[in-house]
């Protein structure tokens, strides 16, 4: 299955939506009036990069754990076809401006024996 890919359009759209997020970091960080005369930029921008963080980090593990969510906890082995249970298995990935943890489904075959991460796509031997 091919990775979809985004127009500049949609990505645009979608930096402008989280771009609207400004008015709750700021009320949050400052209040209803916003930064003092006495808050300088590299306050702001401390304000400004652990929302981004933040931001970025929330959406990767929210999109890592629904494709999780997508794979069965039984897998069929890839050498033989035997259907083998899958267990959670967690891994730290960096990404730019984010550190989250994904959480993957590895099998073990007992007839073969050997391990194995199911194909994304879901498809066996065959």
């Amino acid at each position: 299955m091919p990775t979809p890919r985004f127009t500049p359009e949609e990505l645009r759209q979608l930096h402008d939506l989280a771009r609207q997020w400004a008015k709750i970091v700021s009320k949050r960080a400052f209040g209803d009036d916003g930064p003092g005369l006495d808050v300088d930029f590299r306050a702001m921008e401390q304000i400004a990069t652990a929302a981004a963080r933040g931001l970025t980090e929330g959406t990767l593990e929210l999109l890592l754990q629904q494709q999780a969510d997508k794979l069965s906890t039984e897998q069929p082995c890839p050498a033989c076809g035997t259907l083998c249970p899958t267990t959670p298995h967690t891994r730290p990935l960096t990404a730019d401006g984010a550190e989250v943890e994904q959480t993957e489904r590895k099998a073990h075959c007992p007839d073969c024996r050997r391990d194995f991460f199911p194909p994304a796509d879901g498809s066996g031997p065959g």
